[in-house]
């Protein structure tokens, strides 16, 4: 193997300037991925960043050769950074620089504008005029015409390329009127100064108006970089020290206030505190907090002190790699949008050979030609053929959608999952700590053999190591006991089944009745299934004998069965999958209004089940919180994982939920549900907007009924085309599922 194949993949996000429509980010895609060594690219033009992962090969293939990459396509690189949010930040600033020029060119051009357009009225020369006109076209345009010359050096036109040669063309055929009227026919020596301030005052109004829209699709995300902390007070040689978030380690102790915000995710190790958590969870009641309980950097604490253990510093806490995965879903593509951009690489060109046609039908035309017809048409078909909405449609609603999601704490993990999540036709629900709290009680015990303390020491010693959720409450038992576990030798795991240790010479097994009775443990059914009608059973054996089992009483999630209920009001099949007993499962699924149980499953049972029902044709989305789910999860058409749960469930999941509460899985199916409608609806108006506008700016109705799309009112209607799109994907802001 070669030591290039050997490198491991980068991946660097790149703040660019100049992309504005499809057109440039299909350019920005197409140079990055003619580089050899480039993986994957991903263009986001609402952000304007490019991610780019790649083989380094120094000498051959490093940053500066994927800039010059993208610079010699005609856009500038303004940094680089690992992260999409630092990015991103650099484009924000480069973006807010653009929107101060804009405004100050929107002004010069309107200042000069209005004695231009009332040259007659006012009496002045066609030669004042043309001085009107020149900071008009060159200052108040001047973007535009920059975008043409690097769309002239890239070889390949854009939406700054259509504005700038339909006023140049205007421009340059009004002076032409100026200065040699008498070498044109008399109906021909009209100057066009009307199409060129129109055309620059308004796509120039219309992107500044888009610039802020789209500024504000991001707000949620914003909000949440905002309130991120920058230092942690920790204790260290019982002294209180503030220190930098990324100077914060695993395992420090952190001390926080009434008041404070929490700086990292951690376990609570004293103190007793309220919590509001809305910044990650959407949920605005303060949350309980006790010694044991999990904490979120970013979230603010209440009315007591806290002594916190790190878990996860700086960059790896929850509001780190929430931002970061918000960031890069809305830079993803849905697949329709991957389609558009396929349409809209080859629209400018066919507008630009429309343009031309136009142009020289009138001059060819029966009558005699047409100069100013010819020029009005070619000029309008460029004005009003512009693909901008064309690329905006799709992204915007993303960043909305997103955006929103995240603001009720609802973090999808890439555009696919937004786009297919309101298709849904089954939802899996498991039960442990999904549809229950997931924080078992051991309430009761069955006792076969020997004493309770002796079954629960050699489940103490099966459990201590287990993230299963009975785990935690066999090691609350045996705190409130006294007893302790005898030392172990291995340690075992069988997700779905139980734990098998070796300790004093001996074998323990503690699982479910089942897999104990598959490894050989004779199980007296009489003695055994005493309890069976009130709760789960955990049972204990040593040398393939039966000790007795611990019987575990779990609560209901207080939003079960209002979420079942929901989804079903949406047209969703609803069932129940999971690995507890069927006595157990069947009762909560009776409590919450399931009908559909799948009891004593393994985890590659739920996944199977997964696959049955997507041989029937039906998307499918499981949600669970544990590691046992994490097969289904994978498998499912989208997996949901709630945040309190493994991290194996969660990486495995496309979508997480921080709000405990489970009727937000209907909102997030609301929403979308809406993100298609609005993209849909974008995509229609762009597509309609330019197959009706066509034939009117190309003067196809001029002759029969003197219908005329003038070129200012084209550009107009441009602007109001992106600015419409803009403002439909900013209802996602606003959508909720209530």
């Amino acid at each position: 193997m070669s030591a290039r194949a050997a490198a491991p993949a980068r991946r660097v996000v790149l703040p660019v300037r100049g992309m504005h429509c499809a057109s440039c980010v299909d350019k920005v895609d197409s140079a990055l991925r003619a580089v050899p060594g480039v993986e994957a690219v991903s263009v986001d033009l609402p952000s304007r960043t490019v991610a780019v992962s790649f083989v380094p090969a120094p000498g051959r293939l490093e940053v500066k050769h994927l800039r010059r990459a993208v610079e010699a396509a005609g856009f500038d690189v303004l940094g680089e950074s690992d992260s999409r949010a630092q990015a991103e930040a650099i484009s924000l600033l480069s973006q807010k620089d653009e929107q101060k020029r804009l405004l100050v060119r929107l002004q010069v051009a309107l200042v000069f504008s209005v004695p231009l357009l009332l040259a007659d009225r006012m009496g002045l020369s066609p030669y004042t005029a043309l001085l009107l006109a020149l900071p008009v076209q060159i200052w108040g345009g001047w973007h535009f015409h920059e975008g043409l010359a690097r769309s002239w050096r890239r070889r390949r036109a854009d939406m700054d390329a259509l504005v700038s040669v339909s006023t140049w063309a205007s421009f340059f055929y009004s002076a032409y009127v100026v200065f040699f009227p008498e070498t044109l026919p008399a109906a021909a020596r009209q100057t066009q100064w009307e199409a060129v301030s129109g055309l620059v005052i308004f796509v120039t109004l219309g992107r500044l108006i888009e610039a802020r829209a789209r500024g504000k699709t991001n707000e949620a995300v914003v909000r949440l970089m905002r309130l991120a902390p920058k230092t942690v007070r920790l204790l260290r040689a019982g002294q209180e020290v503030s220190v930098p978030l990324d100077e914060v380690a695993v395992g420090d102790f952190a001390r926080v206030r009434p008041g404070e915000q929490i700086g990292t995710d951690g376990e609570v190790v004293s103190g007793r505190s309220t919590v509001d958590e809305s910044l990650l969870t959407g949920e605005s009641l303060p949350v309980e907090k006790a010694p044991g309980s999990r904490v979120w950097g970013g979230t603010m604490n209440k009315n007591g002190a806290l002594e916190v253990r790190v878990t996860r510093p700086g960059k790896e806490s929850a509001l780190a790699r929430i931002v970061e995965a918000v960031r890069e879903s809305q830079a993803t593509k849905p697949r329709v949008q991957r389609v558009v951009d396929k349409v809209a690489a080859w629209f400018v060109p066919a507008v630009i050979a429309l343009a031309l046609a136009c142009a020289a039908a009138w001059l060819r035309a029966s009558g005699g030609p047409d100069y100013r017809m010819a020029l009005t048409a070619f000029t309008a078909v460029l004005a009003s053929a512009c693909p901008c909405a064309l690329g905006l449609a799709t992204p915007l609603a993303i960043v909305a959608a997103v955006g929103r999601a995240a603001g009720m704490g609802v973090f999808i993990r890439n555009a696919d999952v937004l786009e297919e999540f309101g298709r849904l036709d089954v939802v899996l629900f498991d039960k442990t700590g999904t549809l229950t709290l997931g924080r078992p009680e051991v309430s009761g015990a069955i006792v076969l053999r020997g004493t309770e303390d002796e079954m629960l020491a050699w489940a103490l010693a099966c459990e201590e190591r287990s993230e299963h959720p009975f785990s935690e409450a066999v090691r609350a038992r045996a705190r409130a006991r006294g007893v302790a576990a005898p030392a172990v030798e291995s340690f075992e795991a069988l997700p779905g089944r139980g734990v098998i240790v070796r300790a004093s010479g001996k074998v323990a097994r503690a699982g479910s009745l089942p897999w104990l009775r598959e490894e050989g443990v004779a199980i007296p059914q009489d003695d055994a299934t005493r309890f069976s009608e009130e709760g789960s059973l955990l049972g204990v054996a040593v040398d393939g004998e039966l000790l007795g089992a611990l019987r575990m009483a779990d609560a209901l999630r207080p939003s079960a069965a209002a979420a079942v209920r929901a989804l079903k009001d949406r047209g969703l099949e609803v069932c129940l999958v999971s690995g507890d007993r069927n006595s157990a499962a069947y009762r909560v699924a009776e409590q919450v209004g399931i009908d559909t149980v799948f009891a004593e499953t393994r985890p590659e049972e739920k996944a199977d089940i997964v696959r049955r029902f997507q041989r029937e044709g039906k998307r499918v989305a499981m949600v669970g919180e544990g590691f046992n789910d994490a097969p289904a999860l994978a498998h499912a058409d989208v997996g949901v994982a709630l945040a309190s749960g493994t991290d194996v469930a969660v990486e495995s999941a496309d979508l997480a939920l921080m709000n405990p509460d489970l009727t937000y899985l209907s909102r997030a199916i609301d929403l979308s549900r809406d993100f298609r409608a609005v993209v849909v609806q974008n995509l229609a108006w762009a597509f309609v907007y330019n197959l009706a506008l066509l034939p009117l700016a190309a003067g196809a109705f001029y002759s029969r009924w003197g219908l005329l799309l003038e070129p200012q009112y084209a550009g107009a209607a441009m602007a109001l085309s992106s600015i419409s799109v803009a403002l439909n994907s900013l209802r996602l802001r606003r959508a909720d599922a209530d």
